[in-house]
């Protein structure tokens, strides 16, 4: 009987007391203990699973999060070069605008590209700034009173009597800057009479072109001297047959006269309103000619020359 059962004793000062247990109970606490124990081992070995994912999980958040933050800088700094860039060719196009205004491109290239208007600006300002540089064009005074006297014929008012006047007269204070009106060579320049014409700048310019500047007070250039357009070369004066301070201005071509006021008034933004009005020039093979000299130099010193004549400019 004694083998089937499982006997407990416990000891105190007193005594000791025994308990028998049943084989059969006994082996349900060990069953009981057992199931326990293994609940607790695996519970632990789940946490600790769960542990071991959830820093992976965290590992792998931190590792995007970081990934993500860097996408967003990138992204922010494209976005500042894409505002740039935005900025740069909105201010590209408006100088386009501005030189296209300049050299009298019409509106309809706004349709075109900006690469497209760049080039035709380019080639078309090239021209245009060449024809402009070496053709008298513009006023000779920065600032004047009024035109006394245009070109033609008129009662002259020392003589009174009526004949060709081969200039334009701009009435202005004496000691007034005078400034070539194209590149060019000092052909004649001096003082005195000079047929009436007083103290007198005379320019060659190309292509058959020339200028006279009269009845002026000084001289800041002699003859032989090569001068750019917009130069200084002499100040107003009122000498030789004058009835007041003022600046004789002529252009010639081929040794005739033509009206200088269309060549005053000429500018790059109504470039193409001086064939209209100038009939006397042969326009048309004069172009050619300095199309054919153009085509003769390498594109790098075409761009080269526009960009140094817009910095003059």
């Amino acid at each position: 009987m004694y083998k089937d059962r499982l006997i407990f004793m416990i000891s105190s000062p007193y005594g000791h007391k025994y308990y028998n247990i049943s084989l059969f109970f006994k082996n349900i606490i060990i069953y009981f203990i057992t199931f326990i124990l293994s609940i607790i081992f695996f519970i632990f070995v789940v946490l600790h699973s769960f542990t071991m994912e959830i820093s992976d999980i965290e590992n792998k958040y931190k590792f995007i999060q970081k990934d993500y933050q860097a996408l967003l800088n990138k992204h922010s700094d494209l976005s500042n070069q894409i505002a740039i860039k935005q900025e740069e060719t909105i201010l590209v196009a408006d100088k386009i605008e501005d030189l296209e205004s300049a050299i009298g491109i019409n509106d309809n290239t706004q349709n075109y590209g900006l690469k497209s208007r760049v080039e035709l600006a380019s080639i078309t300002g090239l021209q245009k700034l060449f024809i402009m540089k070496f053709i008298p064009n513009g006023y000779p005074l920065e600032k004047f009173n009024r035109i006394s006297s245009p070109y033609g014929y008129r009662i002259h008012p020392l003589s009174n009597t009526k004949e060709m006047h081969t200039g334009t007269d701009m009435a202005t204070d004496k000691n007034t800057p005078v400034y070539a009106t194209a590149d060019g060579v000092i052909d004649f320049a001096k003082d005195g009479w000079n047929g009436g014409y007083g103290t007198i700048v005379k320019i060659d310019h190309s292509f058959g072109f020339k200028t006279y500047y009269a009845h002026l007070n000084s001289i800041a250039v002699k003859r032989g001297d090569f001068v750019r357009k917009g130069q200084l070369i002499a100040y107003t004066g009122n000498t030789g047959a004058s009835s007041g301070p003022h600046l004789h201005y002529e252009v010639r071509f081929l040794g005739s006269h033509i009206n200088s006021k269309n060549f005053m008034e000429w500018d790059m933004s109504n470039f193409d309103k001086i064939f209209q009005k100038e009939k006397n020039v042969a326009w048309q093979s004069l172009l050619t000619t300095i199309n054919n000299l153009i085509q003769q130099i390498p594109m790098e010193q075409q761009l080269s020359r526009l960009e140094q004549n817009s910095k003059e400019s």
